[in-house]
């Protein structure tokens, strides 16, 4: 399979969003391409979150397979920060001190995981029937655009952590070559925000 994001990224396009979520007939016209990215990006989100209980559409060539995989071990109580730095951005600490911050996260980490497992969990459900039926374009039904937002919001979080992009990153990008494997991923993280936004501007 050729990965949009990999030597034909500039091929991407934007999620085609149309009608809007106040006439409840939003939906967006997504690329068999671009399904696999967003189902690659949210399985493995939802393994470093912590969430095994699904089967995997990713390679484990994948070039996001490879960055963002990550095992997590059994959480004891009190539970002390994350060492991975994108569950670290996901899951902040409530306070400076930190035996105060673990004891905060003993009673909050874990419904915060849930919450965030549950809206990845509704994005990939949304994704899935096109790729298993291998439909090269598939216009599907935006039914709670708010789950969609704050998942494609996550998504981001964890790319922008992984790839150290900050408010020049975009500079940053537009100056890296083609060539550059790094730049491939980088137009991800754009593109995901590029689809943020339309998607907001449907609602």
């Amino acid at each position: 399979m050729s990965m949009a994001y990999g030597p034909h990224y500039k091929e991407m396009i934007m999620g085609e969003f149309k009608g809007s979520a106040a006439a409840n007939d939003l939906s967006v016209a997504l690329s068999n391409d671009e399904l696999h990215i967003l189902i690659n990006l949210v399985e493995q989100l939802l393994e470093l979150l912590g969430e095994r209980n699904f089967t995997h559409h990713y390679q484990s060539d994948d070039p996001f397979a490879q960055l963002m995989a990550a095992t997590l071990g059994n959480i004891e109580s009190p539970i002390d920060q994350p060492e991975d730095p994108v569950l670290r951005r996901l899951l902040p600490n409530g306070y400076a001190d930190p035996e105060s911050a673990a004891e905060f996260r003993k009673y909050t980490e874990g419904s915060l995981r849930m919450v965030k497992q549950k809206h990845l969990l509704y994005l990939r459900e949304q994704l899935v029937f096109p790729v298993d039926h291998e439909l090269p374009k598939a216009d599907i039904a935006v039914t709670d655009p708010t789950q969609w937002l704050i998942a494609i919001n996550d998504l981001r979080i964890a790319l922008a952590v992984r790839l150290d992009i900050g408010q020049d990153g975009y500079e940053k990008f537009e100056l890296m070559k083609d060539s550059d494997p790094q730049k491939h991923l980088h137009a991800v993280y754009y593109w995901l925000g590029a689809i943020q936004e339309s998607l907001i501007s449907h609602l």
